[in-house]
């Protein structure tokens, strides 16, 4: 049995709030807040899925990582599988102590400019074209992650 957007929207909520994270306004689909739930401190993508696997992009992953970069947040990804409840979450290792301190006392030590990179960023040109088409806005985004993997990558 196919399953409705409205179970899914209802689904995410509450495994959002199981986490502490509130859920974003349009499963972050907006220019705003981005991801499927957030806090302070956490940003969260959740995918869920009623089959016996499920295939994570590595695209989404980065998508999460510059969304989270952006918004000064440790970045987790969740998996549910629906036909067990289970609620799995996935993070690099140099961010699960701050994760995992968040969960467990919905508190943690590390400060929102601690995840600010210290290195100053290069001002960015100014685009004077504009466009407001769903493709042009995919196309900036796609743009803005690849610069943003350049530069991790050369540190």
């Amino acid at each position: 049995m196919k399953r409705t957007g409205k179970f899914y929207f209802k689904n995410e909520k509450e495994v959002m709030e199981s986490l502490g994270l509130k859920q974003t306004k349009g499963s972050g689909n907006g220019f705003v807040e981005k991801e499927d739930g957030q806090n302070d401190y956490l940003i969260c993508q959740l995918k869920s899925t009623d089959a016996e696997s499920i295939r994570i992009k590595q695209k989404d992953i980065r998508t999460l990582e510059y969304n989270a970069d952006v918004a000064h947040k440790l970045p987790i990804f969740a998996i549910q599988f629906l036909n067990t409840g289970e609620v799995w979450l996935m993070a690099k290792p140099e961010d699960f102590t701050g994760v995992a301190e968040y969960l467990n006392t919905g508190k943690t030590e590390i400060k929102k400019q601690d995840l600010i990179d210290p290195v100053e960023k290069p001002k960015r040109k100014r685009i004077n074209k504009v466009k407001s088409s769903a493709s042009a806005r995919e196309e900036f985004k796609n743009e803005q992650i690849k610069k943003y993997q350049k530069t991790k990558s050369a540190k």
